[in-house]
């Protein structure tokens, strides 16, 4: 398992969103965290400048970054789909 470090940015947008959708986003990191390499909804981001991975739960998307070595998982930001890539 790999153990999740939020910024405090990640932090932040969770505190203004639903309850109901804050539960799904921690539910899907949780599983994240388990196996990273076989979700089917994360994918490789090219060209971002802050991450390299996102994950898509419904209408929102969450950027972070693996390292496999030290087995983290840096949750870096989270956002709506039409404003997180901006």
């Amino acid at each position: 398992m790999y153990q999740l470090i939020f910024t405090d940015k990640a932090v932040k947008y969770l505190k203004t969103i639903s309850r109901k959708d804050t539960v799904r986003i921690m539910e899907a990191v949780e599983t994240l965290a388990e196996n990273p390499d076989t979700k089917s909804n994360v994918k490789r981001l090219r060209n971002h400048p802050i991450a390299v991975y996102r994950l898509k739960v419904g209408n929102y998307r969450i950027l972070f970054d693996k390292e496999d070595v030290l087995r983290i998982i840096e949750i870096i930001d989270i956002g709506h789909r039409k404003n997180i890539y901006q």
